[in-house]
């Protein structure tokens, strides 16, 4: 039979064994709580960043945008009615002058006309004022028909856009589309056709730009220009996906997947 000393060991053991295992239990605790806490925060923090990241980006294009439109109208308002002017003036010499100058007024008065379409030209490539009074489907249709008529493809529209998005979306998508359509009249060698389309699909939209030239294979492109880099500034700052697919003698067809229920829409419209 144990002896007093001895069962009063046993329980004082048996309690610092016990103490031990809720002290070790207590410490498991605590770690599993400030490990999931710390990772809470770190997420939290993460979140943040890439919120700043966000309205950084959407900050520095708006700043460009307002930029661009500061050029374009000084262009317009300025150099351009400067040379309209001087265009209808030479007109006024013309009936003025002797015959034997009339060739040379003929030739100033088709430089100038070549200098006033250069001009809006460069006026509506930095600020597309058809796009802030008539909408994205009608400056869609615009640029589609200047490319058509001015540049090296035949250019078919395909447009279904029955909604009307805010306007940092609809000028995002507009840049984005643009730069598509100079890339393609730029690079797509012994292309005859440029397809531009702008569809529904389901939950948002989907804007595509695909030629039936030489393609190129991905391995060996070099690293993006700036054009490049626009368009992928423009396309996260939308929270949208680019697809590319292309190969050589097969085209290329580039892809833009804009979910019109992002956070980006929601914070546009207010």
């Amino acid at each position: 039979m144990a002896t007093p000393e001895e069962v009063t060991f046993s329980w004082l053991l048996l309690s610092a064994v016990v103490l031990m295992l809720l002290l070790g239990a207590g410490l498991v605790g605590f770690l599993v709580v400030y490990q999931k806490r710390l990772l809470r925060q770190q997420k939290q923090q993460r979140a943040a960043e890439m919120a700043y990241q966000h309205q950084l980006l959407a900050a520095t294009i708006e700043a460009q945008e307002h930029e661009r439109e500061r050029i374009g109208r000084d262009l317009h308002d300025g150099i351009g009615s400067t040379i309209a002017t001087a265009k209808l003036l030479v007109h006024r010499l013309e009936q003025m002058a002797p015959e034997g100058h009339t060739e040379l007024f003929t030739m100033v008065t088709d430089i100038l006309s070549t200098a006033v379409q250069d001009t809006r030209r460069i006026s509506h490539n930095l600020y597309p004022a058809v796009l802030t009074h008539f909408g994205l489907a009608e400056a869609l249709r615009h640029l589609a028909k200047v490319s058509d008529e001015a540049g090296p493809l035949r250019v078919q529209l395909t447009l279904d856009y029955a909604a009307v998005l805010p306007m940092q979306q609809e000028l995002a998508l507009y840049r984005i589309c643009q730069e598509l359509v100079n890339n393609a009249m730029k690079h797509a060698r012994g292309a005859t056709l440029l397809t531009v389309s702008l569809q529904p699909q389901d939950a948002g939209l989907t804007l595509t730009v695909a030629d039936d030239g030489c393609g190129f294979d991905r391995a060996t492109l070099p690293s993006g220009g700036a054009g490049l880099r626009s368009i992928d500034a423009r396309v996260r700052m939308l929270g949208a996906q680019l697809l590319s697919q292309s190969a050589p003698q097969q085209g290329t067809r580039i892809s833009i997947e804009i979910p019109t229920t992002t956070a980006y829409l929601a914070h546009a419209q207010h």
